[in-house]
């Protein structure tokens, strides 16, 4: 028989033969190091794109920050302010006793004419507060009377044994209420004033 009809069969590889089939167990788990060199391209792009997504967010926040800072809080009308301070001091219970009142008041009052009429006032002893309102162009003429009485009055509160009853404190912040409320009127008249003018008859 000629053993070129079966070449197939010739040809075919014995399923026992030792060497071809060999008992050798598939590993069930791989160690690391191979782990990390099959993946090695995988790896290197999950930490070059976790890289860049921190590097971006550190940039975006760093961004952020420095947006917030430039933007500046809008300003607090010092009227405003003032009103808000003295309505909360009237409506304070219990009421404050007649030192803390006072020193609380003044401070108001100096916290408005500092922001207002840029006048250092809140480092001014009583008579510089006085001397730099008399100078001031806005308050020449105008409120001297009522500020000294304002200020002695509330000075011998703040720095003697004398005190004052309910009716004196609710005339000291009547007081108080009045200049701001008046200084504003007329700042408000004076700008409307300013603004109606025409240039050439400010000059």
């Amino acid at each position: 028989m000629n053993s070129n009809l079966f070449p197939t069969i010739a040809k075919k590889t014995y399923w026992l033969d030792p060497e071809v089939q060999k008992d050798q167990p598939v590993p069930l788990f791989k160690p690391l190091s191979q782990l990390l060199g099959e993946n090695l391209l995988t790896i290197g792009l999950m930490a070059f794109a976790l890289v860049c997504g921190l590097a971006l967010w550190l940039y975006l926040r760093k961004r952020k920050v420095a947006e917030q800072d430039q933007i500046a809080p809008p300003p607090i009308d010092p009227y405003a302010e003032a009103l808000e301070c003295i309505d909360e001091l009237q409506q304070r219970h219990p009421r404050l006793q007649p030192k803390p009142f006072v020193f609380r008041l003044s401070e108001i009052l100096r916290v408005y004419v500092e922001k207002l009429f840029k006048v250092p006032a809140m480092e001014l002893t009583s008579e510089e507060f006085m001397r730099e309102i008399v100078s001031h162009t806005f308050f020449r003429n105008r409120y001297e009377d009522l500020l000294r009485e304002f200020v002695d009055r509330g000075d011998k509160v703040k720095y003697s044994t004398e005190s004052m009853n309910q009716e004196e404190m609710h005339l000291l912040l009547t007081t108080a209420l009045h200049f701001v409320k008046d200084t504003h009127l007329k700042l408000e008249e004076e700008k409307a004033h300013s603004e109606s003018t025409p240039a050439g008859e400010k000059e």
